[in-house]
C-alpha cells in the first residue's frame, strides 16, 4: 500500500542561489510515478465526516463564503489526514491528490461547503478574480487564451506551464472533458538543477525581475503589470514561478520593455526543461489535487468538451494562504502572489458556478 507522506522521511539542506537545490519537492516523472504513490483514498468515515459537517454549516445559516476552519466541525482521523496533506505540502513532494471526495452524495452548495471546509485545514482561501470569488470555477466559457486579459482557466486551450498565485492551489474535479484535458504536474526544483546544470549562464537571468501582466486584473491607479523573477532564494529556502503566459502577454503593456535575446532563451529553454519534466494525470471526478506553488508547476492539455452545458469540464478551485508556508522574498509575499486578487470594495463571495468570464 501507498503512503503520499514523504515529509517524515524527507531531507533538505539549504538552498543557495546558483548551487544545486536538495528538496523533498526535487522529484522526476519517473520517480513520482503512479498517481497513487502520492494519493490518498478519502474513506467512508471521513466523506461521512465531510458530509456531516458541510450539513452543519448550512443547518447553522453559516454563508459558503463564510466557511473557517472554526465553524467546520469535521470530525474523527480525516482531521489529522489534512495535517499531514498540510506537511506534506510545505515539507514533502509539494503535491498530494485525495481521491473519492464525496461529489454524489452532496448538492452544489453542499459541495463548495466541504471543499471550502477541507481546504479550511490547509490554509485561508484567496480571491482569485476582480469579482471577489474565493471559489474558482474551471471550465471552457469561450474564452480566447490569445486574447492577453483572457485568463487561461476560462477556455480548453492548453496552457503554459505555470504556479498560481497562492501558496497552495486546490483543484476539485467534479466532471471530466468528452476526451483530453489531463493535468500535468512538474517539480520547479527539478527544473532548475536540470537547468543549472545545462545552462547556468540562463539561471543566473532567470533568478532576475521579468514584467508579468495582470491580465486586466487592477484596481485604480495600479499598473497593467508587476515584476517577480522565476527562482528566488530567502532564508535558505528555493522558490519558483513559472514563465507562463503572463509574461508573454506583458509584451506591449505601457511601460514594459522587449525581453532581451538572453532573456528570451533563457525562458525557451525553462519550457523546454519543464515539457521533460511533465507527468500527465488523468483526473477523475472526485478527485482533488493539491499543489504547493512555489515548488510545483501546473498545466492542462487542450480538451474537446461534451455539446451539452450541464456534462462540460469542470473543477472547482481553491488558491489557499498558508502564513507558515515556505519562505519566499517580502516583496512577493507582500505583493501579487502573496496577496492573491485584492478588488477594491468587492466583498469575498463563492458563487456555486459560473457562465460567463468574471
Amino acid at each position: 500500500m501507498t503512503d503520499f507522506r514523504t515529509f517524515k522521511q524527507a531531507k533538505r539542506a539549504p538552498a543557495l542561489a546558483m548551487s544545486p537545490v536538495i528538496d523533498p519537492a526535487s522529484w522526476a516523472p519517473h520517480s513520482l510515478g503512479d498517481v497513487e504513490n502520492w494519493s490518498y483514498h478519502i474513506t467512508q468515515s471521513d466523506a461521512d465526516a465531510l458530509i456531516d459537517a458541510a450539513n452543519e454549516v448550512r443547518n447553522n445559516g453559516i454563508r459558503v463564503e463564510d466557511v473557517t476552519k472554526e465553524n467546520f466541525l469535521l470530525k474523527g482521523s480525516f482531521r489529522g489526514v489534512l495535517s499531514d496533506v498540510r506537511e506534506e505540502l510545505r515539507n514533502g513532494r509539494g503535491v498530494v491528490m485525495l481521491r473519492n471526495f464525496p461529489i454524489e452524495a452532496l448538492d452544489r452548495e453542499a459541495q463548495a461547503i466541504a471543499y471550502l471546509g477541507l481546504g479550511a485545514f490547509l490554509g485561508k482561501p484567496m480571491s482569485q478574480n476582480m469579482k471577489g470569488h474565493i471559489l474558482g470555477h474551471v471550465k471552457d466559457l469561450g474564452g480566447d487564451y490569445a486574447d492577453p486579459n483572457t485568463r487561461g482557466y476560462f477556455t480548453r486551450s492548453e496552457m503554459r506551464c505555470h504556479a498560481d498565485p497562492c501558496d497552495f492551489v486546490g483543484l476539485l474535479c467534479l466532471q471530466t472533458a468528452k476526451s483530453g484535458g489531463a493535468s500535468c504536474v512538474a517539480s520547479s526544483v527539478s527544473v532548475y538543477n536540470i537547468m543549472l546544470e545545462r545552462r547556468p549562464d540562463l539561471v543566473q537571468v532567470l533568478t532576475e525581475d521579468f514584467f508579468r501582466s495582470r491580465k486586466g486584473d487592477l484596481n485604480p491607479g495600479q499598473k497593467p503589470w508587476y515584476k517577480q523573477p522565476i527562482f528566488s532564494f530567502d532564508d535558505g529556502y528555493f522558490s519558483a514561478v513559472g514563465a507562463g503566459s503572463a509574461i508573454d502577454k506583458a509584451e506591449g503593456l505601457p511601460g514594459v520593455p522587449p525581453l532581451t535575446p538572453i532573456q528570451q532563451e533563457a525562458i525557451d529553454v525553462y519550457r523546454q526543461v519543464c515539457e521533460e519534466c511533465l507527468t500527465d494525470i488523468p483526473f477523475l471526478p472526485g478527485d482533488v489535487q493539491f499543489l504547493n506553488n512555489y515548488v510545483a508547476l501546473h498545466t492542462r492539455r487542450d480538451y474537446e468538451d461534451w455539446p451539452e452545458p450541464e456534462r462540460k469540464r469542470h473543477l472547482l478551485r481553491l488558491w489557499l494562504s498558508d502564513p507558515d508556508s515556505r519562505p519566499i522574498p517580502k516583496p512577493q509575499r507582500e505583493g501579487y502572489r502573496g496577496r492573491g486578487i485584492l478588488p477594491d470594495g468587492v466583498k469575498l463571495n463563492a458563487p456555486l458556478d459560473v457562465f460567463e468570464a468574471p
